[in-house]
């Protein structure tokens, strides 16, 4: 099924309005309303999904906070298959997730709630991690 026509279900489903545009490489942005902003871009099969989910902190234990989330992506039990990482420009703790399966409506939908749950999860434990105590 085209990612465009998934995307559109989701919408109608839920009853919002999804901001969904197709950049310039590929990838829909889609802003749903009152959860993190995401990626998402068609493989064959199947489809990536990936957000920011923090402005990578400056914070004297950074060192503390890389190891936690190695540990949070050992074997992707911590991120629900996904991975914490950092962007290419050092700015963002980023979480990303792959699924390389046949799309149905279905199992777009569930992977898309897991997603979300497990970043917004993420941003607060990455928010009391690195916040000052």
């Amino acid at each position: 099924m085209d990612l465009r026509c998934l995307i559109e279900a989701l919408a109608k489903e839920l009853k919002v309005d999804i901001v969904s545009k197709k950049d310039e490489n590929g990838e829909f942005q889609l802003q749903v309303p009152s959860l993190i902003p995401i990626s998402v871009k068609e493989l064959e099969p199947g489809v990536f999904i990936s957000a920011k989910i923090l402005d990578l902190p400056d914070t004297e234990n950074r060192e503390s906070l890389y190891v936690h989330l190695m540990s949070a992506n050992l074997l992707g039990k911590k991120t629900g298959g996904g991975a914490i990482g950092i962007d290419p420009l050092e700015k963002y703790l980023t979480l990303s997730f792959s699924c390389s399966c046949e799309l149905t409506y279905e199992i777009f939908r569930d992977k898309l709630e897991d997603f979300f749950n497990i970043a917004n999860y993420w941003k607060e434990v990455l928010l009391q991690i690195s916040s000052p105590t």
